[in-house]
């Protein structure tokens, strides 16, 4: 970070006296008073100045840089600070809100940690701060209206709007598949390498994607997570995502699917991406591992359905002769069905059926007679080789 450069400042919604109430005696304790500032005095400049030199900031707080790096880096391991850096002299800082007591304290790992942080008696003073007291309804009915009782409408359609709006915490985006759990392999790591990253939703989401695309089980993954950390305090998920790598070539697993669907949309939903990496992708385990590598960093770049992302890796399969090319390749294809309407396994099968068939209906041979247009789907033959079942 150059000493002259500047940042601009960004948030999805105002915070609440609640959210305040959350930060301080929920997060503060584990990002430490330094950080907790940082994070309150960038919500307070968000939205009144557009660029701010870091210089000002750090006499502002009366810290150094190296510091704020430190600070800055604990807010965004505990998914309350996402950074970008523009050029190596501006950056841009999204503020995040914080999760609810309960989102806290219940359904992630902060509250675990909090625990082994402050103790189990400090913890339990807390809890009774952010109780809520229920009212008892056991013994009553529930007369409440609903909105169809006093309001006509005939549409189920819901709004479409081409903007950003304001919303809650950033951490809520659907897994594209929840294929661990992903407590147990917290659970079984090694406490010295039970590090804050772990408890940070998007590095979770990274890793629950791995075994998916991967088709890794919690002992696998454990094992990734050591040797990535094998010399370092601190690692990242590029680091686990090579060693994730390394660890497939080295066990070369062979995965095969029993069941056979009858619909071709909900089985291309389900299968692992590496089911068709192992059929159908030519050459030995290195290049079936470099697929699955492209293929994770395409999910890491696209929100696709599994479904159009398994049938676009079996199209760009069958027209390369079994070769996955690189992510910007795929990314190419994928914006060029976007752009044609494709949004369900559906629309992208019937795409490419229409475009097979325009070809052999325009296909002519040397004597310019056209060819015979007999030629079997080929999406039914790599579908009934993908599910036939193996003895």
């Amino acid at each position: 970070m150059k000493t002259n450069s500047k940042f601009s400042l960004f948030m999805q919604t105002d915070l609440s006296s609640s959210d305040f109430k959350v930060l301080s005696l929920l997060y503060q304790p584990l990002i430490g008073i330094e950080a907790y500032a940082i994070y309150t005095t960038f919500y307070n400049l968000a939205r009144k100045v557009a660029e701010i030199p870091h210089h000002i900031f750090f006499d502002m707080l009366n810290i150094k840089q190296n510091d704020f790096i430190k600070y800055r880096e604990k807010l965004e391991a505990i998914g309350l600070l996402e950074t970008y850096e523009k050029s190596t002299s501006l950056y841009l800082y999204v503020i995040k809100p914080p999760f609810t007591a309960k989102q806290f304290l219940v359904d992630t790992f902060l509250g675990t940690y909090l625990e082994s942080e402050i103790g189990e008696k400090n913890l339990a003073f807390l809890l009774e701060i952010f109780k809520v007291n229920k009212p008892d309804t056991i013994e009553c009915k529930n007369i409440t209206k609903s909105f169809d009782d006093l309001y006509e409408f005939n549409t189920n359609e819901l709004l479409k709007v081409n903007v950003d709006l304001e919303g809650r915490n950033g951490n809520t985006t659907k897994l594209i598949r929840d294929s661990i759990d992903y407590n147990l392999f917290v659970e079984k790591l090694p406490r010295a390498l039970k590090t804050s990253n772990l408890f940070n939703e998007n590095f979770k989401q990274k890793i629950v994607q791995l075994a998916y695309v991967y088709q890794y089980n919690v002992e696998d993954l454990v094992s990734i997570y050591e040797n990535a950390h094998k010399g370092r305090k601190n690692i990242t998920i590029e680091q686990i995502n090579l060693q994730a790598k390394k660890y497939y070539e080295q066990k070369n697993k062979e995965l095969f699917v029993k069941e056979k669907i009858a619909n071709e949309d909900e089985a291309l939903s389900i299968v692992p991406f590496s089911v068709i990496v192992d059929k159908y992708v030519t050459g030995d385990v290195i290049n079936k591992s470099m697929a699955l590598d492209t293929i994770n960093d395409f999910i890491s770049q696209n929100n696709i359905d599994p479904g159009i992302l398994n049938f676009l890796v079996l199209f760009i399969l069958k027209n390369k002769n079994g070769a996955l090319p690189p992510v910007n390749y795929l990314n190419k294809v994928w914006e060029s069905w976007r752009k044609k309407g494709v949004q369900t396994v559906s629309d992208a099968m019937q795409l490419q059926r229409e475009a097979d068939e325009y070809r052999k209906n325009n296909a002519y041979s040397k004597n310019n007679t056209k060819k015979e247009a007999n030629e079997p789907d080929w999406l039914d033959e790599y579908m009934k080789d993908l599910f036939k079942k193996e003895d």
